[in-house]
């Protein structure tokens, strides 16, 4: 089991990833946009191997002020937490834009049963 301290930079730098993956697809550099989902499916795998410890860490992430950090949360921990998830993509997908818009995908993914991420 990985120390808490660990634990906590996992998760600090999946936010900077989370929000590193928003900027990079509001420039539309796809290049950039697809490293960064990278980086965060590779931290995502390190969190969950904490188990719950690392799971709950994740999922507390759906609070964060950041929306893109708070979107991204929610779309790995939606297999652990969905009903907390689903709230908050539905909060997101209400709003204006690309985040909106990714949002109401990831609902409709989940809502038709084709989710693949988490």
């Amino acid at each position: 089991m990985m120390t808490c301290n660990k634990l906590q930079i996992l998760i600090k730098r999946f936010a900077v990833a989370a929000k590193a993956h928003y900027v990079a697809m509001e420039e539309m550099d796809a290049e950039r946009a697809e490293r960064q989902a990278v980086v965060i499916s590779r931290l995502f795998e390190g969190i969950v191997r904490e188990g719950d410890a690392g799971r709950d860490a994740l999922l507390a992430l759906t609070d964060d002020d950041n929306p893109a950090v708070a979107g991204m949360a929610a779309v790995y921990s939606m297999r652990y937490s969905p009903e907390r998830c689903i709230r908050m993509l539905r909060r997101l997908a209400a709003e204006e834009g690309l985040l909106g818009f990714r949002a109401a995908m990831a609902l409709q993914k989940w809502e038709a049963g084709e989710w693949e991420i988490g």
